[in-house]
């Protein structure tokens, strides 16, 4: 008797699976981490803008220059709120990926219990045949022994 194939090409398969949602775990908590780091970038330039237009408002300026900063400063807060609906996206995106790999993976460990069970299965039935041929051999020369013995 030899170990079933098909558990060790389902147990492959699902090492396979595990793997893509890894990779793609990894690439979406990449996108997350982007933009997380876009957002803090536009709120530096948030900081530094309203810093420059308080700096030109102190100063004799055109209304022209602080209108043009005011506008950017409202630009970039624009900005923060689309990217704050994409960082939301980006987290519910890992999450779903995160579940899929724990789904993957538990489908990995079923995998690999059925290929263990099955070897310890094969290893039983090969420990039941070889005590079988022990027994047949012992009782095989009892018998030769014991027929020794009558005859002489």
């Amino acid at each position: 008797m030899k170990p079933r194939e098909c558990w060790t090409v389902l147990a492959n398969k699902a090492q396979d699976k595990v793997s893509e949602a890894q990779n793609r775990l990894l690439k979406a908590q990449d996108v997350l981490d982007k933009l997380l780091a876009s957002r803090e970038r536009i709120y530096v330039m948030v900081r530094e803008y309203t810093q420059k237009a308080q700096t030109l408002e102190q100063n004799v300026h055109s209304v022209s220059q602080s209108m043009n900063a005011r506008q950017f400063i409202s630009q970039l807060l624009q900005l923060i709120e689309r990217l704050e609906l994409d960082i939301a996206q980006a987290k519910v995106n890992v999450e779903k990926t995160r579940q899929a790999l724990k789904v993957f993976e538990l489908e990995r460990l079923k995998m690999q219990s059925l290929v263990e069970q099955d070897l310890n299965a094969v290893k039983i039935y090969h420990r039941k045949e070889e005590q079988k041929q022990m027994d047949a051999l012992g009782l095989t020369l009892f018998n030769v022994k014991s027929g020794q013995l009558k005859a002489a």
